[in-house]
């Protein structure tokens, strides 16, 4: 994974406001396709991709959406990273019974080239960083929040 490449100023979103994960998932999809990294179908399958297989994160101090979808609807690799003004409910990853209050959302879109360069188990291990969580969600604008990605991210993985 391109590591910090991925990463930038206009996929960040500090107090994004979303009604819940769907919501916020929509509306992060809608930034990707904006910004010309994801296809139209992007949306749909992100929002059909969380029922099926929650992607909370239980972190203690800030829990994380992950959302994502499949390769065939990625353009180019990216991640949109979403501050939210107030906690949504993600179904947590591997015990979906379970509700977590996500104060982060990060949604990778990666092609089957940065997949299967490990990506997503790059973006998992990044976001273990309790510091790198705290600076997020103290930033306020958009240049904050990738300052404290770049602060904590290798410049390649």
């Amino acid at each position: 994974m391109g590591g910090r490449a991925l990463f930038s100023v206009d996929l960040c979103v500090p107090r994004l406001v979303a009604t819940n994960a769907e919501d916020a998932i929509r509306q992060l999809s809608r930034l990707l396709a904006a910004k010309g990294h994801v296809k139209p179908s992007f949306e749909a399958a992100a929002v059909q991709r969380e029922k099926k297989s929650p992607t909370g994160l239980p972190f203690p101090d800030a829990p994380v959406g992950l959302p994502h979808a499949e390769p065939e609807h990625v353009l180019t690799a990216a991640v949109a990273v979403a501050v939210l003004a107030a906690p949504v409910r993600f179904r947590e990853m591997g015990s979906p019974a379970v509700q977590l209050e996500a104060r982060l959302v990060v949604m990778p879109a990666l092609t089957a080239k940065d997949q299967a360069a490990a990506g997503l188990a790059s973006l998992l291990e990044l976001l273990q960083d309790a510091t790198l969580r705290a600076a997020l969600l103290e930033a306020s604008t958009p240049s904050d929040m990738l300052a404290a990605i770049h602060a904590n991210t290798p410049e390649e993985t």
